[in-house]
This record gives C-alpha cells, structure tokens and sequence, in this order.
C-alpha cells in the first residue's frame, strides 16, 4: 500500500500507536511487559504489516534486517544454543518494533506523536526509578540502577529525548506548542546534568554537551529569523547565569558524586578497556561467524557483554556482522549528507548530526539488540525519507 493520506490518522494507525505506548509504559513491569513483547507489539506489527509496504521504502530497515537474518544464521555455529536463542528472540522483537515504528512514519500526521513516544519512555523509566530504586541509593556510592532498570538504558533515553525535543520545535505546525519544544529543549541541558549524576555514566556528559552545542548551531547559526537569534541570545544569557549563581553548587554535587570517582578512573585501569582487549582476541578465533547471538558474555572473563555495539557483533556474528552493522552507518550518514547538500535544507544536516552522535553512542553500548534503542535510529531514518519526498512534491509544485 502506498503513504497515503499523509494528513489524516487511520483508526488502524491509531491502533497500533496506543500498542506500542503501551509496550513502553509497561516495559519495566516483569508481569505485563510480556503482554507488550507477545501482543501489543505484535498486534501492531501486522496491522502495519497490513497497511504498508515498508521494507521497500526503508533502506535502512532492510540493512538492520539482513544483520538480524546473519545473526540467525551465526546461531547455528553457537557454543551456547540457549543464549543464541534468547538472542534471537530480542532481535526479533527489535526488528518487529523497528518495522512499526517505520510503517507509521510513513505518514507525516503519525511523525510527531512518534518522537513524544520515546519522551513517554524516558518519563515511565523515571517514574520506575523514583519509586523502586532512589530511596534506595547511598549518593556517592550507587548507580541509580536495578535489575530491571539498567542505567545506561535512562543515559540514551535522554540523548533520545533531547533529539525528539529538539526536533518536536522544528515540525509541529502550532506555533505556540513548537515553542514550548523549543523551551523544553533548554531543559535537556539541566535533565541532562541531572541523569548523568545519578547514573554516574560518563557518556552522558560526554554526548550531551557537544550535541546540545550542535542542535544550538543548526537552530541559531543556521536559522535566517533574527528575531529567534535575539530569543537564543537572551536565553542563552539566562543559562550563563545561572551557572555562574549555581555554579559552587553544582560543583559540590559533581565532586561528591560516583560520576566523578568513575571519571577520574584512567582509561587503561577501566573494566571496559579491559573487555574489549578480550573481546578482540577472542574475535581472532572466529573471525567469520563468531561465537553465536548472546554469546560474547559467557567467553568473556567477567562474564559481561562488551558494551560496545562493534565488538559485540564482532565476536558474535563475526566480522561480517560487525561489517553489515558499519554499512548500516555508513548508508544513514551518506544518505543524510546527500540529501543536505542536495536541498541545503539544515534539517537533514541535523539528520546527520544525530547520526554522528549515535556512531559514536555505539562504543559505549550495545544498540543492536534493544528495543527502544534501535527503532529510534530507524525512525530517524524513516522520518528522514518522507520529508525527502515531501521536499520533492514541493518542489514540482513550485515548478
């Protein structure tokens, strides 16, 4: 079936949305997110799998499924048959969400409340947090983490909500709810201090300040409207001076917090380097298909997973998984390129910009096999081909 009626929701659409809000408001409730993986994300799939051609129109979901179909393939050399298994039913999943997710992008109406989505995802995970886990926590001493709630999971949430903020100001049509997005855009910064203090994850800081620099300059630098210039300028302002009033207190906070100690830790000395050093040694071994899906933690010393997508492929599905997953990246950044130059439209260079980011999110995590955490990616990607058609009807339009 074709795009459609890009302006109108379909009771089906609308369907498959509340589905799939409701796998994240429940994802971590250990009783009903199995309703959400067995039935709401299913049944949302093939009302879309129903109502759209999406394979075909999404290059980048056709890539992340040819990997899915390797690492299917790599299962049948596994040495640990049950963690290949339980692997595959994650990509699985992953690969029926992402398609949802893509389907409805295919329509312009659905794109917004797309993004607000993965804002209600951050919005549920706090809520777990607050109420299972922060009373619990020595400050100082302890992540805000569980067994459910893992703290890397609410880092990337926030990188994924600045992105759906950010983007939220530019698209929605209503002048006065794009400027709320664009205030609430500012408070990614302080949201942002926030989680990587309880979290004490260090990527926090080290992905949100440049990319809120760089979401500034696409916005401000590369907007011809001085009137926004004056507001930034005046905002901007705001926010200095604040930290300059707040700057002993927040300094205290930083240096009695596990995020301080966790980045004083020398490179060399950190548990991470050492994972990977394994990693790649073990990778030497089986250079081709690797050890299986779900297989890397059980060969590792630690018995941890690397925390990075590359060497996670690589010593499960070996270099070819790894090598589909780069071309993955490649295609998505010189597509976003492309299409920039082709249109100077800046909201493809911020397509792009969030691609850089997202590369480089992979060293610190493992995305392949997450829900949440690759669909955004492809909605990113298929909210990127629409507006590239858009841009060409407007164009013959004009003509």
């Amino acid at each position: 079936m074709s795009i459609g009626n890009n302006h109108n929701f379909s009771f089906s659409d609308i369907i498959a949305y509340f589905c799939i809000v409701f796998a994240s408001y429940v994802a971590l409730d250990e009783q009903l997110n199995s309703y959400a993986l067995f039935m709401a994300i299913p049944v949302a799939f093939c009302i879309c799998f129903l109502s759209y051609d999406t394979l075909s129109n999404n290059k980048s979901l056709k890539i992340l499924l040819t990997l899915y179909i390797w690492l299917a393939f790599c299962s049948l050399f596994s040495l640990n048959s049950t963690a290949a298994n339980a692997e595959l039913q994650k990509v699985l999943g992953c690969f029926i969400l992402s398609y949802t997710v893509a389907s409805l992008a295919q329509k312009r109406v659905n794109i917004p409340w797309l993004y607000i989505l993965y804002c209600l995802l951050l919005i549920f995970a706090w809520r777990y947090a607050n109420e299972h886990i922060i009373d619990d926590i020595i400050f100082g001493e302890d992540r805000l983490n569980d067994d459910i709630l893992n703290a890397n999971h609410l880092a990337y949430y926030t990188f994924y909500v600045t992105i759906s903020v950010y983007i939220l100001g530019d698209i929605i049509k209503t002048s006065v709810i794009r400027r709320i997005f664009r205030i609430l855009f500012w408070g990614t910064l302080v949201l942002s201090f926030y989680t990587a203090i309880f979290t004490a994850s260090r990527q926090v800081m080290m992905i949100q300040i440049p990319l809120f620099f760089s979401l500034m300059v696409i916005r401000y630098l590369m907007n011809t409207d001085y009137s926004l210039w004056l507001r930034s300028v005046i905002i901007l302002f705001g926010i200095i001076a604040s930290i300059y009033l707040y700057n002993d207190q927040g300094a205290s906070i930083y240096d009695n917090s596990l995020l301080q100690e966790r980045s004083s830790t020398k490179v060399e000395d950190d548990d991470r380097a050492r994972i990977a050093e394994e990693a790649i040694e073990l990778a030497k071994e089986h250079p081709i298909v690797g050890y299986g899906p779900g297989n890397a933690m059980y060969n590792i010393s630690t018995k941890h997973f690397t925390h990075n997508t590359f060497l996670e492929l690589l010593v499960n599905s070996g270099i070819i998984g790894m090598a589909i997953f780069v071309w993955l990246i490649i295609s998505f950044l010189k597509t976003q390129y492309q299409r920039w130059r082709e249109t100077k439209d800046r909201l493809f260079f911020f397509f792009l910009i969030f691609g850089v980011f997202w590369t480089i999110d992979q060293v610190f995590y493992v995305f392949y096999a997450d829900l949440w955490l690759i669909s955004f990616f492809i909605l990113i990607s298929a909210h990127s081909d629409i507006y590239y058609k858009d841009y060409h009807k407007r164009l013959c339009i004009t003509h």
